[in-house]
């Protein structure tokens, strides 16, 4: 489809989506000013919940690319839409030649943006987890540059009125850490870890309204794992210090033993 009218299209659901997104929630906007002019930009974002795409893109009416998992695409209504709407899948079980960061190179050259979750998955308790290195490898790739968002909730779980606060910060570019599309992943760390740091310290730090720590309703499968291993852990401690004590407690006995 030509571009001019997928843009004209983007333009009304942008619009109406903004009218459904501002009436059910209190959503504020930090650092606008942040993102640089005339150019396509790659928004590296924390990922708190299945609506942070159209919060990051609530933050400029120019038309957005973003990258979604394969099974979303199945459904072919759906699937339609949301390519239409600019996402494109992770892989191609049809297409094996597939590339994702090919493919994301190609739409930043096309001057769309484009929304990327360094920490590859959703973290529902309002931390920022550890990110990858493939929002480096496209910034290096296409020379474009890399705003950090900070998307804040108000609560871990959402619900009507909510509020929500998407900061934007200074841009980074790959080119002031000496990066090209030939650098390797270890050479991308110190660019990874900037921009990392900088979401967390949007997100972690100095919120701009008091914070629920209330567990969230619903947590993903990594989450839950998570959970299940630190649990473990513990409990393997746990075992550790009452078998020490036991141990303890027997040389006592012995020793006091053979002292009668």
């Amino acid at each position: 489809m030509p571009y001019p009218i997928v843009f004209f299209f983007y333009r009304i659901a942008y619009y109406i989506v903004r009218f459904l997104f501002l009436f059910y929630y209190r959503i504020s906007f930090e650092g606008k000013e942040n993102v640089p002019k005339g150019t396509a930009v790659i928004f590296a974002s924390n990922h708190r919940s299945y609506l942070d795409p159209v919060l990051v893109a609530m933050a400029s009416p120019h038309p957005f690319n973003y990258i979604a998992k394969e099974p979303l695409f199945k459904n072919p209504i759906f699937g339609c839409f949301i390519r239409f709407m600019g996402a494109f899948p992770t892989s191609d079980s049809k297409k094996p030649s597939y590339d994702m960061l090919t493919e994301a190179t190609k739409r930043l050259e096309k001057k769309r943006h484009l929304t990327i979750f360094p920490e590859g998955t959703r973290h529902t308790d309002g931390k920022v987890g550890r990110g990858k290195s493939g929002v480096c490898v496209l910034a290096a790739r296409s020379g474009k540059p890399v705003v950090p968002v900070g998307l804040i909730f108000d609560s871990n779980n959402l619900h009507f009125k909510s509020r929500i606060c998407v900061r934007i910060g200074k841009p980074l570019y790959a080119a002031d850490y000496g990066l090209n599309a030939n650098s390797t992943p270890h050479q991308m760390h110190a660019m990874r870890n900037d921009i990392m740091d900088a979401i967390r310290k949007m997100v972690e730090e100095d919120p701009p309204f008091p914070i629920m720590h209330d567990v969230p309703k619903k947590r993903t499968s990594i989450e839950i794992a998570q959970e299940q291993r630190r649990a473990a852990i513990q409990q393997n401690k746990l075992k550790k210090i009452q078998n020490h004590t036991n141990t303890a407690n027997t040389d006592t006995t012995t020793v006091a033993g053979t002292e009668e």
